[in-house]
C-alpha cells in the first residue's frame, strides 16, 4: 500500500513556485510535512545522480523499497534517457524548463513550471533539461531494481565511486527508516543500521570546493 499520492505532492509543489531557491525547496518540503507529519528526512545532503547520461543532483526526502520523493535539476542542462523501470515516476517541474519525447513522436513536449509529468512501468521517454530545471519527483514501484540504472555510469563511465557509495548509504538509511516507522518492533535493528548510513553519507560529503591559488601566492623555486 502507497505511502503518498502522488495528487498531494504535486499540491505541494504548486505551493513554491516562483520562490528564489533554495528558499522554493524548503517550502516544499514544509507543505508535504504538513500532510505526512513526522515522515520525511530534512537532513540529508544534496548529492549527484548521473544515469542515462544525465547528470543532476538531487535531494531525497522519503525513500522505502517501494516508494520516494525528491527534488532533483541542474542550473546548466542536461539530457539523456529516463530508463525504463518497473516503477511509475510522477514529476512536477518548480523551475526552468525540460523537454521529452517519446518513441513515434516527432516533436518535443515542453514542460514548464507547475506542468507534471509522468513516465509509467515500462516507458521510456529521452530529456533534455535545456539550460536548467528543477522538480518534485515521487516514484513508486519496487525500486532497488531501478538501483543498478542509477549506479552503473557512475562505477564504469565516470568512476565517481564517492557518489555511488552516498547513494547507497542514503539509500540505506532512508529504507531503514521507513521500516521502522511501519514496523515498531524492528527499530532495535533499523535504527542503529540508519545511524550508521547516515554518518557513512556525512563522512563521504565532499570538501567544500577549493578555489584556484591566486599566481601572486604561488613561489616558484629553481633548482641549484
Amino acid at each position: 500500500m502507497a505511502r503518498f499520492d502522488p495528487d498531494i505532492v504535486h499540491k505541494c509543489a504548486m505551493e513554491c513556485l516562483g520562490l528564489p531557491k533554495p528558499q522554493m525547496f524548503d517550502a516544499f518540503a514544509n507543505a508535504l510535512a504538513k500532510h505526512y507529519p513526522n515522515v520525511l528526512d530534512f537532513s540529508q545532503p544534496w548529492i549527484y545522480s548521473i544515469a542515462g547520461g544525465a547528470m543532476i543532483q538531487m535531494k531525497l526526502y522519503y525513500a522505502s523499497m517501494t516508494e520516494y520523493i525528491m527534488i532533483w535539476g541542474t542550473p546548466i542542462g542536461s539530457e539523456g534517457h529516463s530508463g525504463r523501470h518497473f516503477s511509475g515516476f510522477w514529476d512536477t517541474v518548480i523551475d526552468g524548463e525540460t523537454w521529452y519525447y517519446a518513441e513515434g513522436q516527432f516533436e518535443k513536449t515542453i514542460f514548464k513550471p507547475g506542468d507534471r509529468i509522468y513516465v509509467g512501468p515500462g516507458q521510456a521517454r529521452a530529456m533534455n533539461f535545456t539550460t536548467g530545471v528543477w522538480a518534485v519527483e515521487y516514484a513508486h514501484g519496487f525500486l532497488p531494481i531501478s538501483m543498478p540504472f542509477g549506479t552503473i555510469e557512475e562505477i564504469f563511465v565516470c568512476c565517481d565511486l564517492l557518489t555511488v557509495a552516498q547513494t547507497i548509504s542514503l539509500y540505506t538509511d532512508l529504507t531503514a527508516q521507513s521500516i521502522g516507522h511501519r514496523l515498531g518492533p524492528f527499530k532495535p535493528v533499523t535504527k542503529p543500521i540508519s545511524y550508521l548510513a547516515h554518518k557513512m553519507t556525512k563522512a563521504l560529503e565532499p570538501a567544500p570546493e577549493v578555489k584556484e591559488i591566486p599566481k601572486k601566492n604561488i613561489r616558484w623555486f629553481k633548482k641549484g
